[in-house]
């Protein structure tokens, strides 16, 4: 408080006494008498007494900015009047600031409102989404809450009531499988932490178990650990491509294949939510990073199960996982040079563990890119239930793409009676195969998959012939491609 000061704007004078004289009045040369003395006496004495009238009227005022007890009513009031004065010009100043926010942020919520009624009408009349949108759909949440209550599994997918019904009539069926799974989780945890030994010495262990089944709450974990996701990180990449433009055209192919992927999920049913949103970014930044496969239909749905169990950059990872370590990146390539040499692999194994079924399929011109595409492409992950496709995923991610082989053989041999007994022939066939896909025995369907004798060096040998007659017209197995 620069001296005594109080207020914003005012100065008093601090209290100065004169402490070198003992007496008010000055000290006179009484050396010389002469007639002028008295007068001298007279006029020092009454500048004096003005001079003690201003000390004491600088001590009241000193006195009154010090808080002193001795403090005049008058001069109190004087300031308080002032003090309030001021609060009252605080007062309304504060209120002119309140009413300023309160108009910015009416002004906010009507934007808000306006984007929303913007991405509605866009919905409802079925434009083309654009990445704006889907910005803009992440600025306010929108798509997020889902507007009324669903029955689902535990996965997030909408159960129907004959689901629902059936879920509580096997609930004993359910306990006696967590009692198992967490028996099996200890046995996990176990491995994880000798996850070296289990992997090179005791593999068939560690496949066994796998076979079985990884617990749910180990799957994020123990499917990147199989994936070796770690080999394939590169630090910060993932937030670059932020910031990397992609190509309009593939944006919008992209944006358009949101809503087709697992739409009976919590997760991604709602339009520009925030499954779909971190989905297209995956995808987004995957076709910026590897150019050479872009965006590919079907990569969609792999990211997807992906999503549901680790956040984005993981799932980013994993995808470019898959393309290199399982060597999927043919499958998306320009025109997909790996799948016909899938579907000729596919063919001689059809012949030689599903005769009857390879021969029906021969008679009615049932080509494999006809009903296995999306087998190869998508890993199941389009057609199946998802508590049967995880379990898929479990031993595709530590024994390899021969295990796909496995299922597809599987599906086959599961209905292959129905398949010989259809009289429509095509539409018969295509029939029966969706079929494939409803309610799945799971470890039947394991049980069959495993139980071909089928080796890494016998598709390796189909793969290589495949190389040397895919030009061959008279081969057999060439003229179903």
């Amino acid at each position: 408080m620069k001296n005594g000061s109080f207020g914003k704007d005012k100065d008093y004078p601090i209290k100065k006494r004169n402490e070198d004289n003992t007496s008010d009045e000055v000290e006179l040369d009484l050396s010389e008498e002469n007639s002028d003395i008295k007068d001298k006496k007279k006029k020092n004495k009454k500048e004096s007494t003005g001079k003690n009238e201003e000390i004491k009227e600088k001590n009241k005022k000193m006195d009154f900015s010090s808080n002193d007890s001795g403090n005049s009513d008058s001069d109190k009031s004087s300031d308080d009047k002032k003090i309030i004065k001021e609060e009252k010009v605080k007062n309304i100043s504060n209120e002119n600031n309140s009413e300023k926010e309160k108009e910015e942020e009416k002004e906010i919520k009507d934007n808000d409102k306006q984007i929303e009624d913007m991405l509605k009408i866009s919905i409802k009349n079925k434009e083309n989404p654009t990445s704006e949108k889907i910005k803009m759909a992440e600025e306010i949440n929108f798509g997020s809450i889902p507007d009324k209550l669903i029955t689902t599994d535990e996965y997030g997918f909408i159960k129907n009531q004959n689901q629902s019904q059936n879920g509580e009539d096997n609930e004993k069926e359910k306990n006696a499988e967590m009692l198992k799974i967490n028996a099996r989780l200890e046995k996990w945890q176990y491995m994880i932490q000798n996850y070296e030994e289990f992997k090179t010495k005791k593999f068939n262990k560690l496949k066994s178990r796998t076979r079985k089944g990884i617990p749910d709450s180990l799957r994020s974990y123990i499917w990147q650990l199989f994936a070796e996701k770690d080999k394939y990180y590169e630090k910060d990449i993932f937030k670059k491509l932020d910031s990397t433009k992609i190509k309009e055209d593939l944006e919008l192919v992209i944006i358009k294949d949101l809503d087709r992927t697992f739409p009976n999920c919590q997760l991604f049913k709602d339009k520009y939510g925030n499954g779909q949103r971190k989905l297209y970014k995956v995808l987004s930044n995957y076709s910026k990073y590897n150019t050479s496969t872009g965006y590919v239909q079907g990569m969609g749905f792999i990211v997807a199960v992906f999503l549901t169990y680790m956040d984005e950059e993981s799932s980013f990872f994993m995808l470019h996982s898959f393309m290199k370590k399982y060597e999927l990146e043919g499958f998306y390539l320009p025109g997909f040079p790996e799948l016909k040499k899938t579907f000729y692999i596919l063919l001689n194994l059809e012949k030689k563990f599903v005769p009857k079924i390879y021969e029906l399929f021969k008679k009615e011109g049932m080509i494999p890119s006809m009903y296995s595409s999306e087998w190869f492409i998508c890993l199941f992950s389009r057609n199946l239930e998802f508590n049967t496709l995880v379990r898929i995923f479990d031993v595709f991610l530590l024994e390899g793409y021969k295990v796909i082989y496995r299922f597809a053989l599987a599906f086959l041999k599961i209905k292959e009676d129905e398949f010989l007994k259809g009289k429509d022939g095509l539409a018969s066939i295509m029939q029966t195969l969706n079929k494939c896909y409803e309610n799945v025995d799971i470890e039947n369907l394991f049980k069959i998959a495993f139980g071909f004798s089928l080796s890494r060096k016998d598709l390796d040998k189909l793969g290589i012939e495949y190389d040397k007659i895919k030009n061959d017209e008279n081969n057999e197995f060439v003229k179903q491609l």
